[in-house]
C-alpha cells in the first residue's frame, strides 16, 4: 500500500471521532440555546431549532455512514490479506463490528501502517 493511501486512510479512520467531538460541541453550544430559546417563547416556534435539528442531524448521518464505511472497508481488508489466518480474520472482524472507531483506530496503527509499499 502507498503511503498516500495510507495516509488518506488514517484521515478517514480518525474522521468519526473527530466529527463526534464537533457533534457534541455543537450540541453544547448551539442546539442547546434553541431549546432554551424554544422554552421562552409562549406562542411562536422559531426556526432557529428546525436549522440547528437539521444540521445536527445530518452530522450525525455523516459520521454513521464514514464509519460504516471504514469498518467495511476494514472488514474487507483483512479478509483478503494472505498472511491472516482464519482465527485473526475471526478476530479482526468480530472486533471492528462489536467495537466499530475504537477498533478501526487500533487496526490502523497495528495492520495498515506496518503493511509494506506496494505499486
Amino acid at each position: 500500500m502507498k503511503s498516500s493511501a495510507k495516509f488518506w486512510l488514517g484521515i478517514f479512520t480518525f474522521l468519526p471521532l473527530v466529527l463526534i467531538l464537533l457533534i457534541l460541541g455543537f450540541f453544547f453550544t448551539v442546539f442547546l440555546d434553541n431549546i432554551v430559546m424554544l422554552e421562552h417563547s409562549h406562542n411562536e416556534f422559531p426556526i432557529h431549532f428546525f436549522q440547528s435539528l437539521s444540521w445536527f442531524i445530518g452530522m450525525i448521518i455523516l459520521t454513521a455512514l464514514i464509519s460504516l464505511a471504514i469498518k467495511i472497508y476494514y472488514i474487507v481488508h483483512t479478509n483478503n490479506l494472505e498472511t491472516n489466518d482464519t482465527n485473526k480474520k475471526i478476530m479482526w472482524t468480530l472486533l471492528l463490528i462489536f467495537f466499530g472507531t475504537v477498533a478501526s483506530i487500533v487496526y490502523y496503527f497495528v495492520e495498515i501502517i506496518p503493511l509494506k509499499e506496494s505499486n
